[in-house]
């Protein structure tokens, strides 16, 4: 939106005014101000005058003072739904001559309003806890009382019910994967891109019954529509959910799993898995709504991928200075991994286990996905090594190499392995195993363990042809810090014996052929997990 000469500098001295602690009838201590690409925002102890910048994105419109006025007071009535007594109502600012006035009865023009808050203290936000590592159960429980109350006391009508439909869910979603394409290569890479774009329409063909029954069952809601960390207050004797969505009713109205799994996701993505399946499990219980963890994976690769276009569209902004473009890219690329997470694996703990012949780039494989997905990696070779004592990157001498691979060597190898998997299991984590289980004993024994921990686990066998695996291990000649021992004169002796996964079912193995390069092997790699989780 263009602005006159004139009427830019009078913003900017509208602002510069706000600064001032003299601005405020109540005369603050401290001015702060925050800009986001929607907001101004002035904290002014103990209140805060939040601003609407006259901006017209689309799906968000304050692009005249009317526009502005309206959303204000739709911002103070919404809110209150689920933060009362903060919320104080709209405050107009007149302009007389040079200066500006908070006075209502100043006979100036009015030129912007503001919403007037109450300031929290921020030691209760829920971020807050978890970055004091203070927060508890009891936390998310009184969380999910205030919300499951919210929900179940409405009554939506066709108005609200018709967000539940998947054309207009779809709506969101190719609006998304519209405005990220100029990201690929950029925040989001390309393989990523199309794997999480896939899971979306897959899941909208193969579960049409399941956004049919949540309609039926009025589990489509006019809910906060922005539920994260930072927009909840829990004090000692109540709790503030603020800042819900009041600009546009697609983003605030739709199924109440949307609303909730944008703070499970928020939990997942400060690494506190646990609480985030805690949460959904009471907001189950608590809403009498069994399809509620069946779609919540929807949803959180929805709301990660919401999150990741956001960071990079505000990572594009001309404000930013090269070092804030760098974090908020990262930060960006952390939440489009997050989504692809839950497209390929869903939520709950799960062990991959990378397997195959000699210089099938199992390991390559077992290290980016680790990496993309921030799962633990756990690999035999290194394993091995370090229970041997011996240098990871120096290839061992023929004595050495004889007994680092021994039948004795090899039990101890996938015995540590075993137990590190336990250990991950039990803490509620996902775990990637590397390792060439050659043996079909090996595996046997590792369904028998995984199975016994009741854990989900997929095996993923990386296949080549013996020219590429033969070209592979004459290039590992050259290559420096590399783990594994196995060269060129070691490939007949290890194919040989090798022993096919053939007991294992469908529903246990993937196979993946590696003679593409790697961008096209992570693409068809991404679709098969993708069918694998969505059959499940």
């Amino acid at each position: 939106m263009s602005k006159s000469g004139n009427e830019s500098e009078s913003v900017n001295s509208l602002w510069e005014f706000l600064e001032q602690k003299e601005a405020y009838p109540h005369q603050p201590e401290s001015v702060k101000h925050i800009q986001t690409h929607i907001s101004h925002v002035f904290m002014v102890p103990p209140f805060v005058y939040k601003f609407k910048k006259p901006v017209d994105f689309g799906f968000l419109d304050y692009s005249t003072l009317e526009k502005r006025k309206h959303f204000c007071e739709r911002e103070v009535e919404l809110n209150r739904r689920l933060c009362s007594g903060i919320y104080l109502g709209v405050v107009p600012i007149s302009k007389n001559g040079d200066g500006f006035s908070f006075n209502t009865e100043s006979p100036g023009e009015i030129v912007e309003y503001a919403v007037k808050m109450n300031l929290l203290d921020g030691k209760y936000f829920l971020y807050s806890y978890i970055e004091n590592d203070t927060l508890t159960l009891k936390h998310l429980d009184r969380v999910a009382e205030k919300l499951a109350n919210f929900y179940l006391k409405q009554d939506p009508d066709d108005d609200v019910l018709q967000y539940g439909e998947i054309e207009q869910i779809r709506f969101n979603t190719d609006e998304n994967f519209q405005q990220t394409k100029s990201f690929i290569g950029k925040t989001i890479k390309n393989e990523e891109y199309q794997a999480i774009k896939y899971f979306t329409d897959r899941y909208y063909k193969k579960n049409q019954s399941l956004f049919n029954r949540r309609i039926n069952q009025k589990r489509i809601v006019d809910g906060h529509g922005d539920l994260h960390l930072e927009h909840i207050h829990i004090g000692p004797e109540s709790i503030c959910i603020y800042d819900c969505i009041e600009f546009n009713e697609r983003f605030r109205c739709g199924d109440l799993a949307a609303d909730l799994a944008y703070l499970a996701m928020d939990l997942d993505f400060q690494d506190r898995r646990n609480e985030s399946r805690y949460f959904i499990d009471r907001m189950t219980q608590k809403l009498d709504d069994p399809d509620l963890s069946k779609i919540i994976e929807f949803y959180k690769c929805y709301r990660g991928y919401v999150k990741g276009k956001v960071k990079s569209l505000q990572s594009a902004g001309d404000e930013n200075s090269p070092e804030k473009r760098k974090k908020l890219q990262k930060t960006a690329t952390d939440y489009f991994h997050l989504s692809l997470r839950y497209a390929l694996l869903g939520s709950r703990p799960v062990v991959l286990i990378f397997m195959g012949r000699i210089g099938t780039g199992k390991s390559t494989l077992a290290e980016h996905l680790s990496k993309t997905l921030s799962i633990d990696h756990f690999s035999s070779d290194r394993t091995r090594k370090n229970l041997a004592g011996l240098p990871l990157y120096e290839r061992s001498n023929p004595k050495e190499r004889e007994k680092l691979y021994s039948a004795e060597m090899s039990e101890k190898t996938y015995g540590h392995l075993f137990e590190k998997i336990t250990t991950v299991l039990e803490s509620g984590k996902s775990a990637i195993l590397d390792a060439t289980f050659s043996k079909r004993s090996n595996r046997q024994n590792l369904v028998k363990l995984l199975e016994s921990l009741d854990a989900n686990y997929m095996f993923i066998e990386a296949q080549a042809s013996d020219e590429t695996i033969i070209s592979r291990l004459k290039s590992r000649e050259k290559e420096k810090e590399v783990v594994s021992d196995a060269r060129l004169e070691d490939f007949e002796k290890l194919s040989a014996g090798y022993e096919s996964p053939d007991e294992l079912i469908a529903d246990q193995l993937l196979r993946v052929s590696t003679q593409t390069d790697l961008p096209e092997t992570f693409e068809t790699l991404y679709r098969k997990m993708i069918d694998h989780h969505l059959r499940k």
